[in-house]
């Protein structure tokens, strides 16, 4: 590679050290050191950077952040009750009195008028905790977990079909594609950690809607209000496993996010992306090149791995988004006078840097061919 192996090395040593360090001893991650709106816990955040710490080898961080998740879930229990009760007697769903996906830093609701109903990220729990499971080769679960992925599974399984604000916090009369696919893999994930094969009968039930009505023009959209293209939709291949990498929609919704969403090499969020000016994140370009190391194009992998080693500042720090303040300077600067400047160290960049490097260590791709 262009600033050689060891080079890449270092930078993942410095974000398994930052992930690290900005964990709690109960656990939590939290999402950004340096950015006031961040001081919490996202169970999606979290979720991915405890998978990146196990392919790091640090298990017994991952350990932590789990047991963390259970106690948050055991905390929101009574929502998760109250929800279902309301769901079996056909009535509307209430967002504001929904189990959120955004906890303080101890565990507990964060009280505030930030959307936080998004069921993403307690299938992404689920998935990360299989992922931790058969990383780290552990027999069984915790002590104390079993109840909370048993709660957690149930939710997901008659609650996780429905409207509720997607990945990003937005769009909450929506049914996000992105969303069911999070919610496939969790499902799946309980059934292979409980030993349930109902579980996984749903899971295939959200995979069979997900593949009939979500795709048009040849692509996965972004959800049902919306034909856009969204990064979050390369989830659905790799990690989530709903599709296959190679599936012509796989193909075709890879391909518009790589030129739809392409600025100087980095990947936005989606096309009319207006935050802090819709700048690129690495999150989504270390996912954009992990889907295409799946299908074997390394040199477009190595091409995303350099454009976030590039971002990383003198001091170690990788920030959330890069670029936006020179593709919508308007927004940018609005965005900067309400919360100030965009958080310039991310634990999830963090994460998925690391992921990226790890596939392509693994399939012998460090080397230009």
């Amino acid at each position: 590679m262009e600033q050689g192996n060891g080079r890449f090395e270092d930078l993942v040593g410095t974000s398994v050290r930052a992930m690290l360090a900005n964990q709690r001893p109960n656990g939590a991650f939290i999402a950004s050191p340096d950015f006031a709106q961040y001081q919490y816990c996202w169970l999606r955040d979290g979720s991915f950077i405890a998978y990146a710490l196990d392919r790091a080898g640090e298990h017994g961080s991952a350990a932590r952040f789990h047991r963390w998740c259970a106690s948050a879930v055991d905390h929101v229990a009574p929502l998760m009750e109250r929800a279902l009760e309301r769901a079996r007697l056909g009535k509307p769903v209430d967002p504001g009195a929904m189990p959120p996906g955004r906890f303080t830093i101890d565990g507990f609701v964060a009280n505030d008028n930030w959307p936080n109903f998004q069921i993403d990220g307690y299938g992404l729990w689920l998935w990360s905790l299989c992922e931790h499971l058969e990383r780290s080769s552990t027999d069984r679960l915790a002590d104390g977990l079993a109840p909370a992925v048993e709660r957690t599974a149930q939710y997901l399984a008659e609650i996780g079909t429905g409207a509720c604000f997607d990945v990003w916090e937005e769009h909450g009369n929506a049914v996000h594609t992105a969303t069911l696919g999070c919610v496939y893999a969790g499902l799946a994930a309980a059934s292979a950690i409980l030993a349930n094969p109902g579980l996984r009968d749903r899971a295939e039930a959200v995979r069979s809607r997900v593949l009939e009505s979500a795709r048009r023009e040849g692509r996965f959209e972004k959800s049902n209000e919306s034909q856009e293209v969204d990064a979050a939709l390369l989830w659905l291949s790799e990690p989530l496993g709903l599709v296959d990498p190679h599936d012509p929609a796989a193909i075709e919704t890879a391909r518009e996010v790589s030129t739809e969403l392409d600025l100087d090499g980095g990947i936005r969020r989606y096309p009319t992306d207006t935050y802090y000016g819709g700048g690129a994140w690495p999150v989504l370009t270390a996912t954009l090149g992990w889907y295409h190391a799946s299908i074997g194009e390394l040199d477009q992998a190595r091409q995303r791995l350099r454009w976030i080693a590039a971002r990383f500042g003198a001091d170690g720090r990788l920030g959330e988004q890069f670029g936006g303040e020179r593709r919508d300077p308007e927004k940018c600067a609005e965005w900067v006078r309400r919360w100030g400047p965009p958080a310039k160290d991310l634990l999830w960049s963090h994460a998925m840097f690391v992921v990226l490097s790890d596939e392509l260590d693994g399939l012998n791709g460090w080397h230009e061919s």
